[in-house]
């Protein structure tokens, strides 16, 4: 498989409802291939922040309506275009979800009105800490003009570390008719990557692999933060090239004709644009650890922590030793240094991989890079584990519906089927004061064996004392639950045979077993020495 196939079924794949051949084609490519585990294992901590209720956000009622196509529709061309939420080292599908939260809600945490006011907030936010990179000598202050068909860019700062280099502009339509935004996978290119880049095996590799939109005041200019790999050298020149630049619209769900976040409308104006930029790296303060725990009797071991300038990186890796209880991901909450708390940054993340039976990850922070710690102090977040405990159940399509089962102390209802291409399916389940578990791993399978799913699940929000919320109802208000956690009850199930020819017929459904979320209040004391 290539990695543009694999990172278009991601989401498919973390989900389960891939084919077995699919699904055994995605594991031995991602075990072989770095660049798309690391877009797996960031996407992992996207759904991960999302699921547990990241209290950062605040996401719309309908969010989740179309969210698939959405994500399709983007990746098929590669355009991310992001607001900026100190958003750091970002991997192409992470940062299409991440964007997704943000693009279009209407209302923002932290008492803001409107996602206006968080992303003007945001932005000035920004400002300030790149004018302190360069007053601390941690960033070059540039204005690198280039005109071209009645456009004009401006390369304004650059900052450069271990970890990424952020690259900013802005762009004037001097005619004052639109406003235009670099498009980082189409019309730009970096002439000297082969040289100053540690390429990797893939025709379509760019160092740049992000692009945010930040807020500006003028009518016709538009603001932006590029985000690159880091160079070999330790000092050099990127040179950037552009030939095309997108036309930027406005998106919003605040009514028509209001003010919303750019994003690109995929009409380009053509020109030459090209910059010499000057990069000096800053060197990150990498620390070794060994600092061990256990969680639910699966070995955690902390193996590094990096912190540059820009953000804060902390390796760690667990294995699975406990039979009943499979750990799917693990979060870090937050690290504390001296009284200052940094949080992970949505959408980042990723690294690793699995080896010698041993789950690797990266968490990625808020920089400590000027609290200069000797001790950090890191907050364990909730856990995900899978708990196999299959069971069988027979569907006779021909009989009278529902027809209902229970597993493990709890009613689940095949309500109705609809043959055709694709067959589907609504699918019900019972939600008791304690039900034992939160989500059901499972497929549906016809005469022929098992064929090809899709799942859009709707459910309930349980909150640390029990209170019950509806998910479509009340998703925006998960910054307000402590420890929410997600109960699925309601599926829109699409079923199809593996050649798609004849319609898909269930006479059965297996589970597989189930996933449930513990919330710790663990605290690891690691000193840096």
């Amino acid at each position: 498989m290539k990695c543009k196939d694999v990172q278009a079924d991601l989401l498919d794949y973390l989900e389960g409802i891939l084919d077995e051949m699919r699904t055994k084609e995605m594991e031995e490519h991602i075990q072989e291939c770095e660049g798309c585990r690391m877009e797996m294992n960031g996407l992992k901590q996207v759904i991960a922040g999302l699921e547990s209720g990241n209290d950062s956000i605040v996401v719309p009622e309908d969010f989740m309506t179309g969210v698939r196509a959405r994500v399709s529709t983007t990746q098929k061309g590669r355009r991310t275009f992001i607001p900026n939420h100190r958003l750091r080292v970002m991997m192409g599908m992470a940062a299409v979800l991440f964007l997704l939260v943000f693009m279009g809600t209407a209302v923002a945490t932290n008492g803001f009105g409107s996602v206006m006011d968080w992303w003007k907030d945001s932005t000035n936010k920004q400002t300030e800490q790149v004018e302190s990179y360069i007053e601390q000598g941690l960033g070059e202050k540039l204005n690198l003009v280039a005109e071209s068909n009645g456009v004009k860019v401006t390369i304004t700062n650059v900052v450069a570390d271990d970890i990424q280099t952020l690259i900013y502009y802005e762009v004037e339509d001097r005619k004052k008719e639109n406003k235009y935004g670099i498009n980082f996978t189409e019309g730009l290119k970096i002439a000297n990557q082969d040289r100053d880049w540690d390429k990797e095996d893939d025709s379509t590799f760019s160092p740049i692999n992000s692009s945010s939109a930040l807020y500006s005041e003028k009518d016709y200019v538009y603001k932006g933060e590029l985000g690159a790999l880091p160079m070999s050298a330790e000092e050099g020149t990127i040179q950037l090239e552009l030939t095309k630049l997108e036309k930027m619209i406005n998106q919003s769900s605040e009514g028509e004709g209001s003010e919303g976040i750019p994003g690109g409308s995929n009409e380009f104006i053509e020109g030459k644009w090209h910059f010499d930029i000057p990069v000096k790296k800053h060197p990150a303060l990498v620390y070794a650890i060994k600092k061990e725990t256990k969680i639910e009797g699966n070995p955690v071991i902390f193996d590094k922590v990096t912190i540059a300038p820009t953000a804060t990186i902390l390796s760690y890796r667990y294995r699975n030793d406990n039979d009943e209880k499979n750990m799917e991901y693990l979060q870090m909450a937050s690290i504390e240094s001296d009284g200052t708390f940094v949080y992970p940054i949505m959408g980042s993340g990723g690294g690793g991989g699995s080896a010698a039976g041993w789950n690797s990850t990266e968490a990625t922070f808020e920089s400590l890079y000027f609290n200069q710690p000797k001790e950090i102090r890191v907050h364990m977040g909730p856990a995900s584990f899978f708990v196999e405990d299959s069971a069988r159940f027979a569907i006779d399509p021909s009989k009278e519906l529902p027809q209902t089962f229970e597993y493990l102390g709890s009613g689940i209802s095949i309500d109705s089927i609809k043959v055709g291409k694709p067959t589907e399916v609504v699918m019900t389940e019972e939600l008791k004061p304690k039900r034992k578990y939160e989500t059901l791993h499972f497929h549906f399978y016809d005469k022929d064996g098992q064929g090809s799913s899709g799942n859009r699940r709707d459910g309930y929000y349980r909150d640390k004392e029990g209170h019950t919320y509806k998910a479509s109802e009340n998703f925006h208000r998960l910054n307000e639950l402590e420890q929410p956690r997600f109960f699925s009850t309601n599926h829109q199930i699409e079923l199809s045979t593996d050649d798609g020819k004849e319609p898909f017929v269930p006479i059965g459904i297996e589970i597989e077993g189930y996933s449930i979320t513990t919330f710790y209040d663990q605290v690891i004391e690691i000193p840096l020495d």
